[in-house]
């Protein structure tokens, strides 16, 4: 029984950091739109320079992917880092090979 609840440690304290994110990211959305439009804009953030290029959101969905299917290895039995062994798993891993696929060939197209 012990070794359940330690085994299950590192995936409660992602679900934690997740939902405390979550959690922030709504305050600040909420704190923003109770003084503004909806069409206006966000204000840049502080420490980021004006000329520095932005993550374009292709990069970014990715990533995304890459997090969940990498949660989700780390969460299932029968998956691996490498190897996905459960439809989820598959789903995840797909999505994830299908948006860096787009991504590096995006890439070398610029080149």
């Amino acid at each position: 029984m012990t070794s359940a609840l330690i085994d299950a440690a590192p995936l409660a304290r992602l679900l934690l950091a997740a939902a405390a994110l979550a959690a922030a990211a709504l305050a600040a959305a909420a704190a923003w739109d109770a003084g503004h439009r909806v069409t206006d804009l966000h204000p840049a953030r502080r420490h980021q320079r004006e000329d520095r290029p932005l993550p374009d959101d292709l990069h970014r969905r990715y990533q995304a992917a890459h997090l969940s299917y990498q949660a989700h290895a780390d969460a299932c039995q029968g998956c691996t880092r490498d190897t996905p062994n459960c439809q989820d798993g598959q789903r995840l891993r797909e999505s994830f090979t299908r948006l860096q696929d787009a991504y590096l060939t995006r890439q070398r197209s610029k080149r």
